[in-house]
Formats: structure tokens, sequence, C-alpha cells
């Protein structure tokens, strides 16, 4: 474990020509070797450190318990719980979609009520809001299930679906 006040003490090291040590004692070795030959950047990333260090030190101490957890460790639960939550996500969005499934049948079962038992496509699909292959694929559905029929309107030909 890596303490913020040795790392400012440390860096204090830069006034007298070993600047990038702080870098280094916080993990940033590469970063720390080209402050050591450059000054700290001519002293410019030397006097940005100094806002930076308590988040250094910070990622170092994870990295850290990261490396040296237990099962008792709170970060290694964490892990159980992301895994638990992606599975989650998936479990709801397949009862989304089911939800979503169940009330296109119903909007469309409902069109066809109020409109004398007869429906388009075309009104399906304003209805609904999907597209004209999902909302096709759930008539032939009601189709198929007995609960429509396939026929002709008297006056026009087209094509509408009917309350059985």
């Amino acid at each position: 474990m890596r303490n913020t006040g040795i790392a400012y003490l440390l860096w204090c090291t830069g006034f007298f020509g070993l600047a990038g040590i702080h870098r280094l004692y916080s993990g940033k070795y590469v970063t720390g070797v080209i402050w050591l030959f450059t000054l700290g950047l001519c002293g410019v990333g030397q006097f940005i450190d100094l806002f930076l260090i308590p988040g250094m030190v910070e990622n170092k101490n994870l990295k850290y318990q990261l490396l040296h957890a237990t099962h008792n460790n709170a970060s290694v639960s964490q892990q159980v719980v992301i895994n638990v939550g992606e599975q989650v996500t998936s479990a709801t969005s397949q009862a989304k979609a089911i939800a979503e499934k169940k009330s296109d049948l119903q909007t469309i079962l409902q069109l066809a009520k109020d409109n004398y038992g007869n429906v388009s496509l075309v009104d399906c699909v304003l209805a609904t809001e999907k597209p004209v292959e999902q909302v096709r694929k759930t008539l032939e559905s009601l189709c198929v299930d007995g609960l429509l029929e396939i026929d002709n309107h008297q006056e026009t030909g087209a094509i509408i679906y009917r309350i059985i």
C-alpha cells in the first residue's frame, strides 16, 4: 500500500533534480523514467503532478488490493454482482419482448373490435408502430390461432383481417 504523504515528499525531490521519483513510487514506471531524464518535462509535468498525485496513489493501491484480494474482499463480490447483473439484464429484455408481443396482439384485436371486426395490414402497422413484416407475422399467427380470418373488402377487394 502506498501513502499520499510519502508521494508528496518524493515529489519534492524534483527541486534537487530527481523529478519523477513520485511517479515510480506510484507505479507509473515509464513516465517516471521520462520525468527523471527530462527534469519533469521541464518542470511543467512536475507541477501538474502536484494535483495528480492523490489519484496516482489511489490507483496503485486499488491495483494492489485487486491482486491480493481474498474471497471475503468486496472487490471479488463485485465481479459476481456484475455477472448476475448481465443475466438479469438479458432476462429483463426477454420479458420486455414478450410484453411487447402481447401488447401488439392486444392492440390489433382491439383495433379489429373497434372497426366492426375488420382491419387491414396498414391499420395494424399504424396502430402498433412496428415494421410491416413484423405486423404481417403477428397477423398470420392470429389467423393460425383461429382468432382472425383473411377476407377481401367487398367494395375495394383489398385484403382485410376479420375477427372470427
